[in-house]
């Protein structure tokens, strides 16, 4: 059995990095919505520098949560440490939802769609690659919960390994949330 101290030692940094992150999230949505009713000075003097920090924000972040997931991974025995981590995981995949999808639409309005793709296309690479680790961020927690899954016996080593690809996937990551619920 754990005690208490070495139960919340490991959330208390899974809390901490997964609610920073959704802040980054909701951040980063915002810029989107309100920098783009804006001029194209205002947009290149302020949309761009904050674009740029939360995109830093939500990897710096996501590599935190998964170093956060790797460490709570340990601690997956305990039914209340399960519990807190789905809760935490369907937050952040929830949350990150309509930064998903501000996301894409910047990304095809101004990226795709714009006259001059060539200054836009590093800003929408970069988001993708933000988009790939917000996603990630999460995925940790869920990969954790499918490895567990597997030990207990609960599920096959074949669907184990399609789980944790699924996590890799837009959307199916989404989906997958509902079967780790159904075996965890």
């Amino acid at each position: 059995k754990l005690t208490c101290g070495e139960r919340g030692e490991g959330m208390k940094a899974a809390r901490f990095f997964s609610i920073c992150e959704i802040v980054c999230f909701v951040g980063l949505a915002l810029s989107y919505i309100g920098y783009a009713s804006q001029s194209l000075e205002a947009l290149s003097r302020y949309f761009v520098p904050g674009v740029f920090l939360f995109s830093l924000l939500i990897l710096l972040l996501s590599i935190c949560n998964l170093i956060a997931a790797a460490r709570v991974k340990k601690r997956l025995n305990d039914p209340a440490i399960r519990s807190a981590i789905w809760k935490l995981v369907v937050a952040m995949k929830l949350i990150a939802i309509p930064m998903f999808l501000v996301n894409f639409l910047y990304g095809m309005i101004y990226g795709v769609f714009s006259v001059i793709f060539v200054f836009t296309a590093p800003i929408v690479l970069m988001e993708i690659l933000v988009a790939w680790f917000a996603m990630m961020a999460s995925s940790g927690y869920c990969i954790a919960l499918i490895l567990y899954a597997r030990r207990q016996g609960k599920i096959s080593t074949g669907t184990a390994v399609l789980q944790v690809i699924s996590q890799f996937i837009y959307v199916v990551d989404v989906i997958s949330l509902f079967f780790i619920r159904k075996t965890v």
